[in-house]
């Protein structure tokens, strides 16, 4: 362990230990992590760099932070106002010209370069393409990213009104450096804020094994190392770092913007990263939230402003406190579903000493005007249009403000006591501040926004007939896989039914496309062009079977649950027809 200044050994010591048993405990490979504590900075690693070479991870490993690239990419714009070239307030249009933005509340809320760093304009999240794929090269135009799919650029909530999680807006702000820098944005942006801020060790370039050694190696859960992957929205997700380099620009954060007497980023740009501003949830008095690349963060007891970041074998977080000008930074070399990242953050925020107890519960009830919110309630907009119907079946929340106290009630997870706090916010009973407020949407509709989520309430009519579609389709298919089976004892006989062939079509193609690498999800390979005429087919095949019944005339049982098979099969492809799921070609979502 390297350490600029002294650090008492004892509780340094027993920080090391528990980072490394929940390492063990979470099986992940290993880490690199950063604390600063006034002038005191602790830099660390433990477990391992390379599994497969059983390299051990070191504080001056280099490290992937996935989104951590936003919060440079969004310094990298303010640097820009700060030396008068860019208004925060003009709208995208100003800038970029050739950018066709659609709009539909253009004329009352213009797109203002503003939104994208506070992730407020409405825009989709990403395609599969710009992550899976082997297409992607580190040297292709930003612009590249956008061609061929002009729904990528469809604005789906009024900008500044409402936050949304968009790689697609981070980087947009990368082609708005690169347009008024004249530069590539990689080249601005280590020149202009990592060297000019002391990130000596650090780069928005996609990263050299031999140039930017020693760099840790990514793994998958089995331990499998996984080589690094270029991501179409470099400006959003592509950043190589250290320790050391994060301990600087976590001291960056809690400053000035000034380095050696030299304004970097002016000095209320820099304390407004963080703080939302504009949202329907910022207006109504929720103080978490997201502004110019910074999150405010409500978690195990402190408020600080946060970044998070992912990619393939990557997991990273950081925080920093202001208040007491404290910070910890922590990169993974493990990207492991269902590990509990969680723990290292709470570990850290101890051993920082800014928690602060918890408000003791009041069991107060919901006021009587607010309880007509309770209801079920969807993302509105979901983070990335293909995950819309998904989000509506399986991503829903259950507010109940008729109960004493009041709860929410996630898809997944413990039920969430909550406390009223006045003018429609609510906090969280393992929160220090308002965790979200209920809201009206402009068409008058039930919302309520936290610091990262904006949902709408939907009616159980609605929500009943979703899944009924949806189970109906999924029944449609299995019976089309598994009666003409029965009914003809052989597969010779089966394959004389449209509704079989269709329906081992689908799952064939689904085979493939899960035996084919992961990292090629967003392309148009053999396996996703099989899944895409296996689905186009479905419909056809459904009306096949009903125009076969019509002619039979047959008035068997066999025939009526064949027809009620293929209507299900009708409603469920246009169902996913509706939510723009059909055909199912992965390269286009």
């Amino acid at each position: 362990m390297l350490a600029f200044a002294s650090a008492p050994a004892c509780a340094t010591t027993t920080l090391d230990q528990d980072l490394a048993r929940l390492l063990a405990e979470e099986q992940l490979a290993g880490a690199v992590y950063a604390t600063i504590d006034g002038e005191t900075t602790i830099l660390a690693a433990a477990g391992l760099a390379d599994v497969s070479h059983n390299v051990a991870m070191r504080p001056d490993h280099r490290v992937q932070v996935g989104s951590i690239a936003k919060v440079v990419t969004a310094l990298g714009v303010l640097r820009l106002a700060t030396q008068g070239r860019l208004d925060l307030d003009a709208p995208l249009a100003d800038w970029l010209p050739g950018v066709a933005i659609d709009n539909r509340w253009a004329s009352t809320h213009p797109l203002r370069v503003r939104h994208l760093i506070d992730m407020t304009a409405g825009l989709d999240d990403i395609r599969l393409r710009h992550f899976f794929s082997t297409r992607n090269t580190p040297d292709q135009p930003l612009a590249h990213a956008l061609t061929g799919d002009a729904t990528l650029l469809r604005v789906r909530s009024a900008p500044g009104t409402a936050f949304s999680y968009s790689n697609t807006s981070f980087h947009l702000a990368g082609m708005l450096i690169e347009a008024l820098s004249g530069e590539r944005y990689e080249a601005f942006l280590d020149r202009e804020v990592l060297r000019a801020i002391g990130m000596q060790d650090s780069t928005t370039v996609f990263p050299d094994p031999d140039r930017n050694a020693p760099l840790a190696i990514g793994h998958l859960d089995d331990g499998e190392p996984v080589a690094l992957i270029v991501a179409a929205v470099r400006p959003a997700a592509q950043f190589t770092t250290t320790a050391a380099d994060m301990a600087t620009l976590m001291r960056f954060l809690l400053g000035d913007g000034a380095v050696n007497g030299a304004t970097i980023i002016r000095a209320d740009l820099l304390r407004a990263m963080g703080q939302p501003s504009s949202t329907h949830a910022a207006n109504a008095g929720l103080a978490s939230g997201y502004g110019l690349g910074l999150f405010t963060r409500d978690r195990h007891g402190a408020v600080g402003r946060c970044h998070g970041g992912s990619t393939a074998g990557w997991r990273a977080m950081f925080c920093v406190f202001p208040q007491s000008s404290r910070g910890f930074f922590v990169a993974h070399n493990t990207d492991r579903e269902g590990a509990g990242y969680d723990r290292f953050d709470a570990r850290f925020v101890e051993a920082l000493q800014v928690a602060k107890p918890l408000p003791p519960p009041s069991n107060q009830p919901a006021p009587a005007d607010e309880q007509r919110w309770s209801g079920r309630y969807v993302p509105a907009p979901s983070r990335m249009s293909i995950a819309t119907l998904a989000d509506h079946l399986f991503g829903s929340w259950v507010l109940d403000l008729h109960a004493t106290p009041p709860t929410l009630a996630p898809a997944s997870g413990p039920v969430r006591t909550l406390e009223p706090l006045g003018k429609q916010r609510y906090r969280q009973d393992d929160r220090q501040q308002a965790t979200f407020v209920l809201t009206r949407a402009t068409d008058g509709a039930h919302t309520m926004s936290s610091s990262y989520l904006t949902l709408r309430r939907i009616g159980m009519l609605e929500f009943a007939t979703l899944w009924a579609i949806t189970g109906g389709g999924g029944l449609a298919l299995l019976y089309f896989l598994l009666a003409p089976l029965w009914r003809r004892r052989n597969v010779r006989g089966a394959w004389r039914e449209p509704g079989f062939v269709v329906a081992l079509a689908l799952l064939l193609a689904l085979g493939a496309l899960a035996l084919q690498p992961w990292q090629r999800l967003g392309d148009p390979t053999a396996a996703s062009m099989m899944l895409a005429l296996a689905s186009l087919a479905l419909p056809l095949g459904a009306l096949w079977e009903v125009v076969r019944i019509v002619r039979q005339r047959g008035k068997s049982g066999a025939s009526h649950g064949r027809l009620s098979a293929a209507l299900a099969l009708l409603a469920f492809t246009g169902l996913l027809a509706a939510f723009d799921l059909w055909p199912i070609a992965t390269w286009r979502f």
